[in-house]
């Protein structure tokens, strides 16, 4: 199941998707195909809302009951052996809506890359594919089916597309990665914003040590600017770490620990951190706010495993930066609790409460911060 968390985090520290039940279904001349998915589907209500009624009538309701698709996905990976150090594979995973029927079956392509491995020399692989920042630190606290998961380190940051990667064999325990994305200047037009070609990079290290696994990353986290026509908010652009949108330029750092203390509980501590840029809103938006609001977040986090399925919870503190220039909340508390119930290995429901903010120190966050309800169901191929 998805809460396993050390055997999640070094799975994730392969640069692949984890399938918890992947079935072969081609097999001829060393060369295997499997394919892989779940379907997650989920009834959603509360969280933070914008003031509405009397108060703000123009603004927009958010936080009533929904049906919602949570990530739903559909796989397939090859493989094939050359020698007996050296493979060479290539992935494809593509997500769709399974909360609703859709004129589009396939609402985007999620992860499509290839590369070669050798059990001497380590991992190169090319394209589409989770940031290795992702993989090494940001998935511990990747727990939650919902909301709660409170990081810098989202899943395409500075990744998903034109990107390539390198990881070192594992060497006593310790691992080394790098990661490179590239931003192309092409279609823009010359003679006003910037058009040249540039890159965005990460480097992690990962140790596992019996029950004990560590890891630190960094990502430029570099703003793209206007280079790449076309580029969307879920390609992996810089300003994914940005505030409504605005890109940030700034780096990110951060790293984590986790402990089996037993077999069925495990704890988990992070902390990541990015500055504020040294633009203003002010240049372009007639006021003196940050472009970006830098912030410092501490989490902390545990699951217990009670044989027929999990308890789990985290919880984080985020500390703003600059917050005398923007009128915005100082620091925030973000909290989540969670438990499933598995019926077979491969399916199992959970029920989650997530609170945005429970204990701001200002009263701007009190605008309908409700908590947020989740009940659903996953099945895992």
């Amino acid at each position: 199941m998805k809460k396993t968390l050390l055997a999640t985090a070094i799975a994730g520290a392969l640069g692949v998707s984890a399938a918890a039940q992947a079935a072969t279904v081609y097999s001829q001349d060393g060369t295997e195909v499997d394919v892989y998915g779940r379907i997650v589907m989920a009834v959603t209500t509360g969280g933070p809302e914008e003031q509405g009624g009397p108060e703000n009538p123009g603004a927009q309701k958010t936080a009533g009951s929904e049906v919602s698709d949570l990530g739903s996905r559909l796989g397939f990976r090859a493989r094939h052996q050359v020698n007996s150090d050296l493979s060479v594979f290539a992935n494809m995973e593509f997500r769709f809506d399974a909360s609703a029927r859709n004129s589009d079956p396939i609402t985007n392509n999620r992860q499509t890359f290839l590369g070669v491995e050798s059990q001497q020399f380590g991992r190169v692989w090319a394209g589409n594919f989770n940031s290795i920042y992702y993989n090494t630190v940001g998935v511990l606290f990747d727990v939650p089916e919902n909301e709660g998961w409170t990081t810098f380190g989202s899943v395409d940051n500075s990744s998903h597309g034109n990107a390539l990667a390198y990881s070192t064999p594992v060497l006593e325990g310790f691992q080394a990665h790098v990661q490179v994305k590239h931003y192309s200047g092409n279609d823009q037009v010359q003679g006003g914003n910037d058009t040249d070609s540039t890159t965005s990079s990460q480097v992690a290290a990962s140790y596992t040590w019996q029950d004990l696994y560590i890891a630190a990353g960094y990502d430029q986290n570099r703003d793209y600017g206007p280079r790449g026509a076309g580029h969307s908010a879920g390609d992996g652009v810089g300003s994914n770490l940005g505030n409504a949108g605005r890109h940030s330029d700034e780096a990110l750092w951060g790293a984590v620990a986790s402990y089996q203390f037993t077999p069925a509980f495990s704890a988990r501590l992070g902390y990541e951190t990015s500055s504020s840029n040294d633009e203003r809103l002010g240049e372009t938006a007639g006021n003196d706010q940050f472009q970006y609001l830098g912030r410092d977040i501490a989490s902390i986090g545990a699951t217990f495993d009670y044989g027929m399925g999990e308890i789990y919870g985290q919880y984080a503190r985020v500390s703003w930066d600059d917050n005398d220039q923007t009128g915005n909340i100082d620091s925030s508390n973000q909290w989540m609790l969670g438990a499933n119930y598995r019926f077979s290995q491969p399916m199992y429901v959970f029920a989650e409460i997530y609170d945005a903010d429970f204990d701001s120190d200002s009263a701007i966050s009190d605008l309908n911060d409700d908590l947020l309800y989740t009940v659903g169901a996953r099945y895992d191929f």
